[in-house]
């Protein structure tokens, strides 16, 4: 996972862009897709998600358009999440979260 941030006119900063790793099809991954698809797999409104992850419903809002990304603290509650979601879980990070290659150096 990579996050950029980038300056806005005026020397201010704005939120930050997360990019994640491109899949297979070169169409980058976007955090708010795994959002919306972890929140649907749980079978949960939005207002419920929120809930759950101790955050507002327009927190939640704005992370599935894309407008903000969720914090460290909010991608490691989400992760816990996935992780206690089983296959349909591990599916999910697979596809969203891809693992770097590891690679023995000799």
């Amino acid at each position: 996972m990579i996050v950029q941030i980038l300056p806005q006119v005026g020397g201010k900063w704005r939120d930050t862009c997360l990019t994640l790793p491109t899949m297979e099809l070169g169409k980058p991954v976007k955090i708010s897709d795994l959002i919306r698809e972890l929140r649907q797999q749980l079978n949960v409104s939005q207002e419920k998600f929120a809930a759950k992850l101790g955050v507002s419903l327009r927190t939640i809002n704005r992370w599935e358009n894309g407008s903000t990304v969720p914090s460290q603290m909010a991608l490691k509650l989400i992760e816990e999440m996935l992780e206690k979601m089983g296959e349909p879980g591990k599916r999910l990070v697979n596809e969203y979260l891809p693992k770097p290659e590891q690679r023995e150096d000799f």
